[in-house]
């Protein structure tokens, strides 16, 4: 295992994760995060740009307001921390612990999304770093259902 200051984010984060569009509705969003398991959405334009995020959270306020038919736009935390592959990956730990973000998106240098970083990714690596063994092909099974919708 690489000595921890050395890790980068790329190294750990959930690459091309599931998202959705600025005009999705949250009840069509509700469907996607129960069909793929996650917490946590990036909301994308056209370009594939970060736009936002989208909590389990939020959606669920939303639509417990009645408000299925509304657009993420309206939902969606719009202003959220980004970083770049090349972040070190304590730097980003820092950043969800001391804001309490459940997750931090990863774009590249023109903004587009590359990844996300989750608390289940840095759960992974410490799981590993105290011993633990996941095969590898079940980690690439998990990424692989995490981006089929």
């Amino acid at each position: 295992m690489q000595h921890p200051e050395s890790i980068c984010i790329a190294d750990m984060m959930t690459r091309d994760p599931v998202t959705l569009g600025e005009r999705t509705t949250a009840a069509r969003a509700l469907a996607v995060l129960d069909e793929v398991g996650v917490r946590h959405l990036p909301v994308v334009d056209h370009g594939h740009n970060l736009v936002g995020v989208l909590s389990q959270r939020d959606l669920l306020a939303a639509v417990r307001a009645g408000d299925g038919h509304t657009q993420l736009t309206a939902i969606m935390q719009p202003d959220v921390v980004a970083v770049t592959p090349d972040t070190p990956a304590h730097e980003v730990a820092y950043l969800m612990l001391h804001h309490g973000y459940g997750c931090i998106p990863v774009i590249d240098r023109d903004g587009h999304l590359v990844g996300i970083a989750t608390d289940a990714d840095f759960v992974r690596v410490a799981y590993a770093a105290l011993g633990g063994k996941v095969p590898v092909d079940e980690r690439e099974s998990e990424e692989k259902e995490a981006g089929a919708v």
